[in-house]
């Protein structure tokens, strides 16, 4: 069992976001369809990951998606990044910590200036900002996982060895 967990967590963190984005996605397409009682229980439960303010998310058929425009950015470039980092054979180099700030940066801008009410955010900008925060965390923390489980690997085999 480990072993397949160190050869598929990366594809499997793939269709968790995956099937994350996509449960957000049809959760207004089962409302449009009269299907509530299942669409309603979904929308209720994505509130633990996403605040759901009506005025920062989009709708599909007049009906609210489960995620805010940032966390469905957030999402996508997790799930996105995850997939390319699978695909790539868990070769694509890490950031570093200070680069992943950097691109978290904006985010935390946009964040804290419309917080604060000193200016109102764009879809577009929560877009763009959720996106690149989404991209730095996947890309820094898969490949630091990678890392992690093949020193573990080595010293589990060094260990045996005995």
């Amino acid at each position: 069992m480990g072993g397949f967990l160190m050869n598929y967590y990366a594809i499997m963190i793939a269709v968790i976001f995956g099937l994350l984005i996509a449960a957000a996605v049809l959760s207004p397409i089962l409302s449009f369809l009269g299907l509530d009682v299942i669409a309603k229980p979904l929308f209720y439960a994505m509130h633990a990951m996403c605040a759901q303010t009506p005025s920062h998310s989009f709708y599909i058929f007049g009906h609210q998606l489960c995620l805010c425009e940032r966390c469905l950015a957030i999402y996508s470039a997790m799930f996105v990044g995850s997939l390319c980092f699978a695909l790539s054979k868990k070769r694509l180099p890490g950031l570093r910590i200070w680069q992943a700030l950097l691109l978290s940066v904006p985010m935390a801008l946009d964040g804290f200036t419309q917080m604060f009410g000193l200016r109102e955010s764009t879809w577009e900008l929560r877009l763009i900002t959720g996106a690149l925060f989404g991209l730095a965390a996947i890309w820094y923390a898969l490949p630091l996982v990678q890392k992690t489980l093949e020193e573990e690997r080595t010293y589990a085999l060094q260990f045996r060895h005995r």
